[in-house]
């Protein structure tokens, strides 16, 4: 009998803790802790970069090209003149024309050397290839890359395309990054703002919300894309000061592109002061916190200036 008192025991004991669990509800039972929202990443794919000099002489406007390029570099040349380097380092789906190509300077070579060390030109003057001798460039040169177009009067008649440039670089196997845009601190707000290289060559910008731009302007007037009608557009601006020199007894200069130096920033309609320096060949680009500056997202104009 004990021992059937026992066991009758027991069960109850059972019944009574599975009776318990079952009549947790769900608001008793606590909450699962919260995830953070899933950061937003992008994919970008990069191929081999190919660098290309492209005339901004008045006679040479508008130009062909300059939106796809990722990185464009504008520099002066000689008596207010400038001209630019853009660096095209992303897989196209469709040709487009580039140009109208130019000539090259020492510094242009030495900033190709940061995106590849492919450039493509037209001719040098003697003294730089004296200067430039010693740079592992692989020249884009050949007559077979390039065409006149016979519309417009030599020198700034010269073109190439995205195909033939990237033919002659030779196969690049395309490498997808997923990047996570870079969240920038508050700045100063900035929504228009002017680059003056000399009286007869004024670079403007203006913000455009809508198209998280700054749309660019050359002496009050839209700078837009011969083969598109569209006017340039930068994700973000940088106007970069290096040591300008003058060529004793000629227009030219000389730009010191290494070491280090400060520049302004210009992205989102808002302004900060950045550090750069040239670092392992490449310049790198800092906030006033440190944190080191991310262009790989959209593209980026380069003003550089005295």
């Amino acid at each position: 009998m004990k021992r059937l008192l026992a066991v009758l025991l027991a069960l109850m004991l059972l019944w009574t803790a599975a009776g318990c669990g079952r009549g947790n509800t769900p608001a008793e039972e606590e909450d699962p802790p919260e995830q953070p929202p899933a950061e937003e990443t992008v994919t970008v794919e990069f191929v081999a970069p190919v660098c290309v000099v492209i005339n901004n002489h008045q006679a040479a406007r508008p130009q062909s090209g300059l939106q796809q390029a990722r990185l464009v570099y504008e520099f002066l040349v000689e008596g207010g003149i400038t001209r630019f380097l853009a660096v095209y380092d992303q897989p196209f789906a469709e040709n487009f024309i580039i140009g109208p190509v130019r000539s090259l300077r020492p510094y242009f070579a030495e900033t190709a050397m940061e995106h590849g060390a492919v450039v493509a030109f037209s001719g040098t003057s003697h003294r730089t290839d004296k200067m430039i001798a010693q740079l592992p460039l692989r020249k884009v040169t050949q007559g077979k890359y390039f065409w006149r177009d016979s519309s417009r009067k030599a020198p700034h008649n010269l073109y190439t395309d995205i195909t033939k440039l990237y033919t002659a670089r030779g196969t690049s196997t395309a490498i997808s990054s997923k990047v996570l845009p870079q969240e920038l601190p508050a700045g100063e707000a900035a929504l228009e703002f002017e680059v003056r290289y000399n009286r007869n060559n004024v670079v403007s910008y203006k913000y455009e919300a809508a198209k998280e731009q700054y749309l660019r302007f050359i002496n009050g007037e839209a700078h837009v894309d011969r083969e598109t009608g569209l006017q340039y557009g930068a994700t973000r601006v940088i106007v970069r000061t290096n040591r300008h020199e003058d060529v004793a007894g000629t227009d030219l200069v000389d730009i010191d592109v290494n070491g280090s130096g400060t520049a302004v920033l210009y992205e989102g309609g808002q302004k900060y002061d950045l550090t750069w320096e040239k670092q392992d060949r490449q310049t790198v680009y800092k906030l006033a916190d440190g944190t080191e500056l991310d262009l790989t997202l959209g593209n980026t104009w380069i003003q550089v200036v005295r």
